[in-house]
């Protein structure tokens, strides 16, 4: 913009074309007279003078002369703005100066701006000036002709004079005002375009309006629309703005609503008071006015696009103030601080928004969850015009490779999938929807992808894009498919648990009654497994049950069920049986798969099995039913030999039933003292005296009386009852032993049966120790009997076990040798104090030569490792006489006594502690 200089001697025709230049913004120097003008041309070189003619000390037309001699500022256009009426001596006298343009005064602003414009323009086209010379000469006459005309024009005038200087007062106090209003718009205009801040701009008008415009106060009010209707002074200035704080505003209906503020507001009229005085409206702050020297005050309100803001209030010291110009000029001002508030408030929300845009950015960016944004044009297939990050860390693909496709592309071939229907529903009818898809990555690899739609409609309604959030599914369908083979499979084998043998069990029933057809359910329990399990350790236990699954698996028919309840238990369900003979086939399918041979962590072994049958719907027609009743055709499979199964009769329940009355009675056997020890001696072959005794449970039932040791034992062995039933064995007999000692009865030991379960636990040397301690009775005064087939179980903890049983001096016997699989290597090294030799080769020792051949192997054997040899169930002379001569130590059997009470063991020992054999040899004879 340019710089002017303004040359009058009149200050107020000065202000107006500063304004009006500052307005335009242009910057604007002053000078009061020429002399003072040309020195400023001089200094600060503008690019326009506006120059007054008449002034003191040096007139416009010697100012202009004096710039156009001056070879460096002579181009600088001028601008005439004079009052003198003889226009056309003063366009002549201007023209040989070289001023191509004359505002007469008064002029228009508007005259005045597009003026200023225009010179500026065309500064570069303007004549140059006239001679010296020319202008004396044509500058003399027109002197003349004004003095002249100028005595003629003040004899007219000089009886007006009087009436013209009052009303020239009035004219020029408006003038001010008006350049007063201009000047104030023109910053405030400034201010406007450079504003960031509403509350700074509302502070910053204010200021303008007393400092520029020299009102007495200036105010903004801003118009809330709560319930109070309140109007709140945010901004002021000027003398008394303090005050404001104690003033209530309201443009309700209401008593702070009632004066002019309220009104403006409520109307959306300018306000005017011009004598605060005597306006009726002005009640409760009018002292505080007067008392400041206020007279006229006007409020205008701040309105843009018929909203209303607040109240522009002005406050000054002039009656009569605010005539029509200086209304309209501050209308103005009013109505650009409205548009600034306008402005600044929707450039607050533009950034607001832009800044949860730029977040959403983010978030989108950022995201776990794929997005993709889709253009809704069929014709076009609505193709991908956005994906995220994630989408590609999800599928592989890169934003190129999908952009303008459809995101079919994701479902590769396998469009066999219900919900993908459902989605193109949703497509049509630009509806939202949630579906789960099967889709592949770009390698290939499958993932789960749930797929949130969203549809976008724009302003018409119409649906103008999809939003498509992916969520990979794929870990968490893993854990749904694992929770779902963790509830309906048993976690070791892999087979069907009991919650899924339910469910596929009520189905076959179902479906064999639908088709007049039967359902097998056959119970399978392996047998000995808790003597293979706790001899071998849980690893080796789980490994035969896992071989147990395997075999059972390969044996059915597609569609049957194999399941495993719990332990070595296991369950077939056997579907679409049309005859019995088909499930009979299938039993002894499976106990001759899990017979076997297997050979599991380096041990070989040969397995066995009990198999119980039920069948739908003739042994029962609930679940629970059939396998009730094939768990009891089970048990009837174990008592009659084991490896072997029986369909289910009736009558096994009478015989389930005693077996459970059995079981539960011993379990009371213990606590209520039924149970006590019988004591059968061990003979010394060579003299008949008694060395020592096997200690024999007997049970005294309350009901049934005495109950075979055959009945029970096998019961306590399943149940796991022989444990605390082998540590009362021991307890009762080392007590028994403290008793005879006590009494005298010495030089005789007992042994005490310890099952394979039994010898294989932790405490066992605990137990012993205690028992041992807390009767007093020697070490060596106990001997342990151990089965073959329990030592041989686990070998290397049978050597610990039997050095520890060394070190605290308890004797070990072998009992039942050479029934089972011992190895002659591991038998060396068992640390074994005595062997002896089961009845089932001693009964057949005269009439079986493999039977003898075998008793002398391990006599032989035994004397060989300095072992006592021991032979069990000796009930003829014959055996007796095999015995004797093959050097046999000791005997125990009927031939010399049964089994007794303890009481009648001491009478023996009484009596000398020997019994009559018969002679040696007394058979040949």
């Amino acid at each position: 913009m340019a710089k002017i200089l303004v040359i009058d001697d009149h200050a107020v025709n000065r202000e107006l074309i500063v304004a009006l230049a500052g307005y335009e913004g242009h910057e604007a120097l002053e000078a009061g007279d020429g002399a003072e003008g040309l020195a400023l041309v001089r200094e600060r070189r503008p690019q326009l003078v506006i120059c007054d003619i008449l002034m003191p000390n040096m007139d416009g037309y010697e100012f202009v002369r004096r710039l156009r001699a001056d070879p460096v500022i002579a181009d600088t256009p001028v601008i005439f703005y004079t009052a003198n009426y003889h226009e056309r001596e003063v366009r002549n006298l201007a023209g040989i100066l070289g001023v191509s343009r004359i505002l007469v005064k008064p002029c228009n602003p508007d005259d005045i701006v597009r003026a200023i414009d225009d010179t500026l323009r065309q500064a570069a086209k303007e004549l140059p000036p006239a001679s010296d010379a020319e202008f004396e000469r044509e500058h003399l006459r027109v002197l003349t002709d004004k003095l002249a005309a100028k005595a003629e024009e003040l004899e007219r005038r000089a009886a007006d004079l009087a009436g013209e200087v009052e009303s020239r007062k009035l004219v020029e106090a408006q003038l001010r005002r008006v350049l007063r209003a201009r000047k104030v718009m023109a910053e405030c205009n400034r201010t406007l375009v450079r504003a960031s801040d509403e509350r700074r701009l509302l502070a910053d008008m204010c200021r303008f309006l007393v400092e520029l415009g020299n009102y007495g106060v200036a105010w903004v009010s801003l118009a809330w629309h709560d319930a109070d209707c309140t109007v709140e002074t945010v901004a002021a200035a000027g003398e008394g703005a303090a005050l404001l704080k104690s003033f209530r505003f309201s443009w309700g209906d209401n008593a702070c609503g009632d004066g002019p503020v309220g009104e403006a507001v409520r109307t959306r009229e300018a306000q005017v008071v011009h004598d605060i005085a005597s306006d009726p409206r002005l009640g409760r702050w009018r002292e505080a006015a007067l008392g400041r020297g206020f007279q006229a005050a006007a409020v205008l309100p701040l309105v843009f696009e018929r909203e209303i803001y607040g109240v522009l209030c002005i406050v000054t010291r002039e009656k009569e103030a605010f005539d029509a110009d200086e209304l309209e000029l501050l209308g103005e001002l009013a109505d650009d601080i409205a548009y600034g508030i306008h402005t600044l408030r929707a450039r607050v929300v533009q950034q607001r928004t832009e800044e949860t845009l730029r977040l959403r950015n983010r978030a989108i960016d950022e995201s776990i969850n794929a997005i993709v944004i889709s253009a809704a044009d069929r014709d076009a297939d609505n193709p991908v015009l956005y994906v995220n990050p994630a989408f590609t860390l999800m599928t592989g693909y890169a934003p190129e490779e999908v952009i303008g496709r459809n995101s079919r592309v994701l479902i590769g071939s396998d469009w066999d999938q219900p919900d993908i229907e459902r989605l193109r529903e949703a497509v049509r009818r630009g509806r939202d929807a949630r579906v789960v898809l099967r889709c592949y990555r770009k390698d290939g690899s499958l993932f789960w992808n749930e797929v949130s739609l969203a549809s976008m409609h724009d302003p018409s309604g119409r649906v103008s894009h999809f939003i498509s959030i992916f969520n990979d599914l794929t870990d968490r369908k893993r854990y749904e498919a694992e929770l779902e083979q963790q509830a309906n499979h048993d976690a070791l084998t892999g087979l069907a648990n009991r919650n899924l043998l339910n469910d596929r069990l009520q189905q076959a029933m179902i479906h064999a009654q639908r088709n007049a057809g039967a359902v097998a359910v056959m119970l399978l329990d392996l047998d000995r497994f808790k003597l293979i399990n706790d001899s071998l350790g849980h690893a080796v236990g789980d490994e035969l049950i896992c071989e147990v699954a395997r075999r059972l698996a390969a044996c059915v028919r597609q569609g049957d069920t194999v399941a495993r309840l719990g332990g070595d238990e296991f369950m077939i369900v056997m579907s679409e049986l049309w005859a019995e003979s088909d499930a009979a086939s299938l039993a002894a399918k499976v106990l001759q798969a899990v017979s076997a041979p297997m050979r599991l962590s380096g041990h070989e072994m040969v397995v066995t099995g009990s198999l119980g049958v039920a069948l739908f719907p003739r042994d029962g027609e609930s679940a629970a039913l059939l396998v009730k009743n094939a768990d009891v055709a089970m048990y009837r499979a174990k008592e009659q030999g084991r490896n072997d199964f029986r369909f289910y009769a009736p009558e096994m329940n009478a015989r389930m039933l005693e077996r459970l009355e059995l079981e539960n009675g011993l379990r009371r056997a213990l606590d209520q003292g039924e149970l006590e020890l019988h004591y059968q001696p061990k003979v010394e072959l060579a003299n008949g005296r008694v060395v020592g005794a096997e200690a024999l449970i007997r049970w005294r039932h309350p009901v049934l009386g005495m109950v075979s040791p055959a009945d029970f034992i096998p019961l306590a062995e399943e149940t796991g009852l022989i444990v605390p039933i082998g540590e009362w064995v021991i307890n009762t007999a080392c007590r028994q032993l403290k008793a005879w000692r006590e009494e005298g009865l010495t030089g005789v030991s007992v042994a005490v049966n310890v099952s394979a379960r039994q010898f294989q636990q932790e405490d066992l040397v605990g137990v012993l120790g205690e028992a041992l301690r807390a009767s007093g009775v020697p070490a060596r005064s106990l001997h342990l009997e151990v089965t073959e087939s329990g030592v041989m179980s686990n070998p290397e903890r049978t050597i610990v076990i039997l050095r520890t049983l060394k070190d605290i001096g308890v004797l070990v016997s072998l009992d039942d040798f050479g029934t089972g699989y011992s190895s002659l290597n591991y038998l060396k090294r068992f640390l074994i104090d005595s062997v002896k030799i089961d009845q089932s080769f001693v009964a057949d020792l005269t009439t079986s030569s493999e039977d003898a051949a075998i008793a002398r192997m391990v006599i032989s054997l035994a004397h060989s490792l300095n072992q006592t040899v021991v032979a069990e169930g000796v009930e003829t002379e014959a055996q007796l006489d095999f015995l004797r001569r093959h050097r046999c130590d000791e005997m125990q059997g009927f031939l010399c006594s049964r089994a007794i009470p303890a009481a009648d063991f001491a009478d023996i020992l009484r009596g000398g502690g020997c019994l009559p054999l018969p002679a040696a040899g007394r058979l040949h004879h």
